[in-house]
């Protein structure tokens, strides 16, 4: 595999404003792909489509076409809004986090659930977009651990948190759930996460965690802030006024006083 360093094509870190900027970005992506399953629901309801507008149909021919629409096509308003949520925060995740292979990832987890469901002995028709949730939240979680980024695991076990049922429905026994999908997707998103392992990633964040990793009372921190004294330093500074100033370099205080009285002392405007 090759390797895509950096978010910017000089492999610079962005600037805070450019972050804000890429979040937003990441932001309307999500949105306009829920914009678009809301829009072709709304088709779905309204127009009388065609015999091949139709989901996954497993080991059939006439079911090819359904790998590129089941997951726009749903079962009714509940269907559709218990995919909405989890999609979006998905979406919005791997463009923030992912922004090298975003494209890659998202078209990728959207193809592979009903490519895979296509393979399975089953006699029915799977719709819906709930596979490629499954599919994203999987890479988000496996990549997270593999690349030690934490915020990517974190954001998918928000996600399940929220929508607890995610976890049940990847095994059979609940009627009306396409269990093979959701089964699928979480093979698929392991899979990619493996698949994309090697392309290096820009954490937005990175920096602020690697500061959490310092210790502050490392050795080389310590003598880089606070000078080591030799012995020979307290004979004439025995209180650590200088500052661990060189012997050579130090200025012998009474001294100057005698020289320039004036300089030192507290009354010198009085005495004016």
């Amino acid at each position: 595999m090759g390797k895509l360093e950096g978010m910017y094509e000089d492999d610079r870190e962005p600037t805070h404003k450019e972050d804000v900027a890429h979040a937003k970005r990441s932001l309307w992506i999500a949105l306009m792909v829920v914009l678009l399953e809301y829009l072709f629901f709304l088709l779905e309801l309204n127009i009388k489509l065609p015999g091949w507008f139709t989901g996954v149909h497993p080991r059939a021919i006439d079911g090819l076409p359904g790998i590129l629409l089941a997951p726009v096509i749903h079962g009714g308003w509940l269907h559709l809004f218990s995919n909405l949520p989890p999609l979006f925060v998905s979406i919005w995740g791997i463009s923030y986090l992912y922004h090298s292979i975003r494209l890659q990832v998202l078209i990728a987890s959207y193809l592979i659930p009903g490519a895979a469901v296509w393979f399975w002995n089953d006699p029915h028709i799977h719709i819906g977009a709930s596979g490629w949730v499954y599919c994203m939240l999987a890479f988000l979680f496996t990549s997270g651990i593999m690349r030690k980024h934490p915020r990517s695991v974190a954001l998918s076990l928000i996600i399940v948190f929220l929508y607890g049922s995610l976890v049940w429905r990847i095994f059979p026994g609940e009627p009306g759930i396409s269990w093979q999908s959701h089964l699928s997707g979480l093979t698929g998103g392991i899979l990619l996460s493996f698949f994309f392992r090697r392309i290096e990633i820009f954490d937005p964040w990175r920096q602020g965690d690697d500061l959490l990793d310092d210790d502050p009372f490392d050795d080389e921190r310590l003598t880089e802030n606070f000078p080591v004294r030799r012995p020979d330093d307290y004979a004439h500074d025995p209180f650590g006024i200088n500052g661990g100033i060189d012997s050579d370099e130090r200025r012998d205080f009474n001294q100057v006083d005698h020289e320039n009285p004036h300089r030192y002392s507290p009354d010198t405007e009085n005495d004016r």
